[in-house]
């Protein structure tokens, strides 16, 4: 055993950080809020959007596999 361990650094790097605890609380607290207040129309507006730019910034490659899922191998076109 090493007689110098006591010089090691121990500390986590991943350690809480309060200040981000505290503002993570606050949008989680907000973003529960906003959903239990919103229209069911707004919120699937909401959620198109989001899966649109999701589909965005896939490649065609992905595109064209999820495609495939969705419609099966026999379609190799997109109509």
């Amino acid at each position: 055993m090493s007689t110098t361990y006591w010089e090691d650094d121990i500390t986590d790097d991943h350690e809480p950080d309060p200040e981000q605890d505290r503002r993570d609380m606050i949008v989680n607290t907000l973003g529960e809020y906003r959903l239990n207040v919103m229209a069911v129309s707004e919120m699937l507006a909401m959620c198109s959007a989001y899966l649109h730019d999701d589909l965005e910034s896939r490649s065609t490659d992905e595109l064209e596999g999820l495609y495939a899922q969705l419609v099966g191998n026999e379609s190799q076109e997109v109509h």
